[in-house]
């Protein structure tokens, strides 16, 4: 499939596209995405295929180019609801970051740009890169260049969503016999559990189309967790998906635990939603001794006649760097 469609481009657009516009052939750059740019196509798969240009030439001759290709080229796919082939500007890259990326990679905004994005820069077939643009992001946005602290901020934050949020609800929800609720929570549950399977490998991961393929993929503790996801999808009865989950949760708890993933949280605590609900707020993937707010939280409830557990009214109110006497 991957030969078929390098074929399609080198025999039919780039030959068209030099005849109808000659002054921007020399410049375009082509990215395959989806299915074909990954290598996995099928007969279902439709052509997801992308045109970049300078800014400048985008907008002098991107319109009549895109024009060009939606009426005079052939074919490659079935495509439903999108062109197959579109063309973009440059600045579009990476959310509208990439030449930030290009011009210093110790000051590039990570957090402004979505894994998602990241993954399609390192893993989509390339066909023309005439100024390099593509293989300089790639080696810019590298996975071991990514801050060592984002992705602890990740684990912490998706964890946090997971055990305060999608799985505590999706509980709820099995338990109300609320079904509609269930299978849509059951699906974000997933979601949260193969992201953090990626997280685990300081790998990026792909949109939500390919994440199976690409989780597969992955070494250690993501190969040994894949057939309890399988059976959490699969399973006839809730006890049983309730129970693949719980599976893969105590694989995930054990794997932070003997690599030292996240020395600043405890994952046995008896409160653990409060754990990762302010291990998050408190920003513990950069401020290791987060837990001294929450003392002195505690200190101050109770010397105003509370219960420390009321310590989160402090926390939540910034009372503890107010004068409240």
């Amino acid at each position: 499939m991957t030969k078929g469609v390098e074929a399609y481009f080198e025999r039919t657009v780039i030959p068209l596209i030099a005849e109808k516009h000659p002054e921007v052939a020399p410049e375009i750059g082509i990215r395959i995405g989806g299915s074909f740019g990954l290598g996995i196509a099928d007969e279902l798969s439709d052509l997801d295929a992308h045109i970049y240009l300078d800014d400048l030439l985008w907008k002098a001759h991107g319109g009549q180019l895109q024009l060009t290709l939606e009426h005079c080229a052939p074919k490659f796919a079935s495509t439903v609801g999108h062109p197959e082939i579109c063309v973009f500007p440059m600045s579009w890259l990476l959310g509208g970051h990439y030449q930030e990326f290009l011009e210093s990679t110790e000051d590039a905004p990570w957090e402004k740009v979505s894994i998602e994005n990241l993954h399609e820069i390192h893993e989509n077939l390339v066909l023309r890169d005439p100024h390099l643009i593509f293989a300089r992001l790639r080696e810019a946005t590298a996975p071991e260049r990514f801050p060592r602290w984002l992705w602890g901020k990740l684990l912490i934050s998706k964890l946090a969503r997971l055990v305060i949020e999608d799985l505590c609800e999706l509980r709820s929800a099995v338990k109300k016999a609320h079904m509609l609720e269930s299978q849509v929570l059951l699906a974000c549950v997933l979601e949260d559990l193969l992201h953090i399977g990626f997280i685990f490998n300081r790998t990026y991961w792909p949109r939500r189309t390919h994440l199976r393929w690409a989780f597969e993929k992955l070494p250690s503790v993501a190969r040994i967790a894949l057939p309890h996801l399988d059976v959490a999808t699969s399973s006839h009865d809730w006890d049983g998906r309730l129970a693949a989950i719980q599976s893969v949760m105590d694989l995930y708890t054990k794997h932070i635990r003997d690599n030292g993933l996240l020395p600043q949280i405890d994952l046995s605590a008896p409160k653990l939603t409060e754990e990762l609900s302010f291990a998050q707020r408190l920003e513990a993937w950069s401020n290791p001794n987060w837990r001294d707010r929450i003392l002195r939280c505690r200190e101050m409830a109770v010397r105003e006649g509370y219960d420390a557990d009321d310590f989160w009214v402090w926390s939540l109110w910034r009372w503890v760097e107010a004068d409240r006497t």
